[in-house]
């Protein structure tokens, strides 16, 4: 009997030990929520240049045009990582609400899967989510200095991120990140409270900034 007793224990103790350290899934409500937003915003020619020309991606034909759009709204956690597919009382937006995000954030596709693993932990409906995103998106200007029309461009990040942030000059150098693949310009990381003003980001998004001496901007295509 203390043998089995003594099992139950060891048992018990494991599960104590490895539930809390579960995937993301698992979180409370409120921890699923996040503390922050990050708005990520991506240099569509790049993502053209390394896989979405390749893919046959309509935003990246001749002629498209498309420039920094937003590739998503994520709940994020003050102490660093985010919750992702959470379980949500709402039910999946409808196709028109996808389409009318098309003007934002490229496809269709891509807003679906943003609120499948983004969308579903903030707390919001669908209809709330993407209207978050749109406002947020609409809040910024994008200087000339950092968008290329007709030949690449190349610049330093911290060069990129001043010329940005010296026309949105509410946002700080500590609020924003950019990052980089293969010597290219990816996506500009803005970190906003929950009402969608510009705040600190944490360590962990300063980690993964771009580390190149010079990234480069890809034409508009």
């Amino acid at each position: 009997m203390r043998r089995i007793l003594l099992v139950v224990l060891i048992l018990f103790a494991l599960v104590s030990w490895f539930w809390p350290h579960s995937g993301r899934q698992g979180e409370s409500q409120s921890r699923a929520q996040g503390d922050y937003l990050v708005l990520a915003l991506s240099w569509t020619p790049s993502w053209c240049e390394a896989e979405g020309t390749a893919r046959g991606a309509a935003r990246c034909d001749a002629g498209a045009g498309a420039g920094w759009l937003v590739h998503g709204l994520w709940p994020q956690h003050a102490d660093g990582g985010w919750p992702d597919f959470c379980a949500s009382p709402h039910p999946a937006p409808d196709r028109a609400l996808l389409e009318s995000m098309v003007d934002v954030m490229g496809a269709s596709g891509l807003a679906a899967h943003q609120w499948r693993k983004h969308g579903t932990c903030s707390g919001w409906s669908p209809a709330r989510y993407f209207e978050q995103t749109r406002a947020a998106f609409a809040s910024l200007t994008f200087p000339e200095a950092i968008r290329s029309d007709e030949a690449p461009l190349r610049m330093a990040p911290e060069e990129l991120l001043t010329e940005f942030r010296a026309v949105n000059p509410a946002i700080g150098a500590d609020m924003v990140a950019l990052t980089c693949r293969s010597g290219l310009a990816q996506e500009i990381r803005l970190c906003l409270t929950n009402s969608l003003e510009p705040r600190p980001c944490d360590a962990q998004i300063h980690a993964r900034a771009c580390r190149a001496a010079q990234v480069r901007l890809p034409p508009l295509p």
